[in-house]
């Protein structure tokens, strides 16, 4: 992508956001061109909505799915290291998997074919070290049928909840503390596209399911509040609705101070119009909805975009994966993010930089599916996303290099 292309990205102003590019960060960055490991997986890092990252003890890992399963990687000093004991023992189950880090205990849903499993890692010594897992459920829709993606939240009380649609329903199923008591799924929406996706994200003192409608042209969320019975949801909260504002791309970030972020695609996918919205839910309950990323021509196909934040609420990172279509395959691709500095509950200023990862012309696969942890960005500590090929490759950038020091 070129500095010209993102110089003229957008200048909008909503309600005191400004949002626009600097060419004086473009040289700040040099982009990663090499894959840090690889797994026997077409495009491990796909399955959007979800998170395959976390931290725990220092240390960044991974889940991502094998040919096998399940597999995870930690991040060293000498490099990414994985544990073939913890694959031998998830054998036989999908590694498709969204992420929730609590402790010493990663919980995760695995998305098969038409069914969902719940399982669970549990670090069990530091030295040296050892997980135990455990398969805690296995989940269905009410008529077993493909499930394209799935995501997994823990309550402010213990509880867990998945949610994902089939038959044309958003569906969430809840447990108890256990994560093993799993009830019948309960219907949240219904009347969807085929193409749509939902996810569940935590809030202050409760949790929310979004999805897309492009049946009716519309983002939603309802929401369960903490201690009510897992049946008990609040009416639908239309959060933006009109100009083809739908599209099955979503990704969500809480900041520490109890702001919700949503990125996602909408279904312009037209030149000259932006190509992603930018949502933001107040700790009041007010959204607020900014397009971005203006799309240069149809030949260009960003997508996928994700939000991170980091843990002092300092900064918002937005980003996707871009291709070209004019060039042959595998058409230039690369993962691109933008920088928001937060102030106070408002977005002082979008900075869009060069891309971070752009493949090396030996690796001749598309890099795409961008992912990134559930939680806010340590203070202390690298802040990793990660990206695949269809070769399996993933490929890490270090957002932290974004910021001016």
């Amino acid at each position: 992508m070129t500095v010209k292309k993102w110089i003229g990205i957008m200048l909008c102003t909503i309600s005191g956001y400004i949002i626009h590019a600097q060419e004086s960060d473009y040289n700040s960055i040099s982009p990663s061109t090499k894959p840090v490991f690889q797994v026997n997986f077409v495009h491990p890092t796909s399955d959007k909505p979800q998170s395959k990252l976390f931290f725990m003890d220092k240390c960044w890992w991974a889940v991502l799915p094998d040919s096998t399963g399940p597999t995870l990687w930690q991040r060293t000093k000498n490099g990414w290291i994985n544990y073939p004991d913890v694959a031998e023992s998830l054998k036989g189950i999908s590694g498709r998997a969204d992420v929730w880090v609590n402790k010493n205990e990663v919980t995760a849903v695995g998305v098969g074919d038409s069914s969902l499993t719940v399982f669970r890692m549990i670090k069990k010594s530091n030295k040296p070290v050892k997980w135990q897992t455990q398969i805690l459920g296995e989940l269905y829709s009410q008529i077993p049928t493909p499930i394209e993606t799935a995501t997994i939240a823990g309550d402010g009380s213990g509880n867990w909840w998945v949610a994902a649609t089939a038959n044309s329903k958003v569906y969430v199923w809840f447990s108890d503390k256990t994560g093993k008591n799993w009830l019948s799924p309960i219907v949240l929406a219904e009347g969807i596209d085929a193409d749509d996706i939902c996810t569940i994200t935590p809030l202050k003192e409760s949790v929310g399911v979004i999805w897309s409608d492009q049946v009716r042209d519309m983002v939603s969320m309802r929401i369960h509040k903490d201690g009510d019975p897992s049946g008990i949801w609040g009416e639908p909260e239309i959060i933006d609705s009109g100009n083809k504002t739908a599209d099955d791309h979503l990704n969500t970030v809480l900041t520490q101070d109890g702001t919700l972020w949503v990125t996602s695609k909408n279904s312009v996918d037209k030149a000259g119009e932006p190509q992603f919205v930018l949502r933001k839910r107040s700790i009041e309950g007010k959204w607020t909805n900014i397009p971005y990323l203006i799309l240069e021509s149809r030949m260009k196909r960003p997508s996928r975009p994700i939000v991170v934040a980091t843990e002092d609420n300092s900064y918002l990172f937005v980003g996707h994966g871009d291709n070209d279509r004019s060039v042959p395959y595998p058409h230039n691709s690369e993962i691109e993010f933008a920088t928001v500095s937060i102030n106070s509950f408002s977005v002082e200023q979008l900075e869009i930089t060069k891309p971070i990862i752009v493949p090396d012309s030996t690796f001749k696969f598309m890099v795409h599916n961008v992912t990134g942890p559930k939680n806010p960005f340590p203070k202390d500590a690298p802040w990793i996303i990660l990206a695949g090929d269809a070769e399996g490759r993933v490929y890490e950038a270090d957002l932290k290099k974004l910021i001016k020091r």
